[in-house]
């Protein structure tokens, strides 16, 4: 849907907003730092054929990207690239070509419920480059830390970043953000938020970006109130979508050797002629 019109749903923002936001914070709004280059092996900026960032995904096979499925819902492979294998987008990486995209059956856009959605590039990706971020099944639990990764914009209606920042973050009590968020939609239990302080959260481009525990993937940057006004930001939790996640990359192999045996049953035929 980004790919198609590349703007962001307006939130609804409570009329109480005013007494946390002031002139004077909106310079410190994202926060962050910059992200070491390790995670930028691992990190994928999808971009529109302009070489626009506009969402985060993480790598999770030698052909995969996971990402937020309202970034992609209805888009034409075509028009997604994919560049990975580096924290400055200026400096380094590699663009791959989208060969498929595959949104969750289930996903639901107004609502954000099952957003995830796996991109298949053309090709595969060079391992020597990248890193394979393992999708986690262990259960978040209120205070665990977590790290937030993406090229989103550091102000409201700001560029994105063109180099990647991080943000250490921890899982925030589901009620309390059920009840903050009760007047844009409905926090489930396949999400999770984290909140620190007014001034650092996600904002624009950070969508579909990846959150980590431990050096693995534990959830997608969903939806939220951008962008860091004082309101929890919402995630996919990743655990519940494993198994269809492997299922996709085991059904994209099976193809990849039939049409290797193809190729070879091919060529003995050539040879036989």
């Amino acid at each position: 849907m980004f790919f198609l019109r590349y703007h962001f749903v307006t939130a609804i923002i409570l009329s109480c907003t005013a007494k946390f936001v002031s002139s004077t914070d909106v310079h410190r709004i994202v926060g962050g730092d910059y992200a070491p280059p390790k995670f930028g092996l691992f990190h994928a900026s999808l971009q529109n054929v302009s070489g626009h960032h506009v969402c985060g995904g993480a790598i999770v096979s030698k052909w995969h990207v996971v990402t937020a499925a309202h970034c992609v819902k209805e888009a034409q492979p075509r028009y997604i690239k994919i560049v990975a294998g580096t924290a400055d987008l200026d400096a380094g990486g590699k663009s791959y070509d989208t060969f498929a995209v595959n949104v969750f059956r289930q996903f639901e856009f107004i609502k954000r419920s099952n957003d995830v959605a796996l991109l298949t590039i053309n090709g595969e990706f060079d391992l020597l480059k990248v890193t394979v971020l393992k999708p986690s099944k262990a259960i978040l639990k209120e205070d665990d830390p977590v790290t937030l990764i993406g090229f989103g914009a550091k102000k409201p209606h700001g560029e994105s970043s063109r180099v990647l920042r991080y943000l250490n973050l921890s899982v925030f009590n589901q009620q309390t953000c059920r009840y903050a968020m009760r007047y844009t939609r409905n926090v489930t239990e396949t999400m999770f938020c984290t909140f620190k302080r007014i001034g650092q959260g996600t904002c624009h481009g950070d969508s579909g970006s990846p959150i980590t525990r431990n050096n693995e993937l534990v959830g997608l940057v969903s939806w939220g109130i951008p962008c860091a006004v004082g309101f929890p930001d919402v995630h996919t939790r990743i655990a519940p979508y494993i198994d269809w996640i492997e299922t996709v990359v085991r059904t994209h192999v099976c193809k990849l050797k039939l049409i290797a045996k193809a190729k070879i049953a091919s060529e003995k035929l050539g040879l036989l002629k």
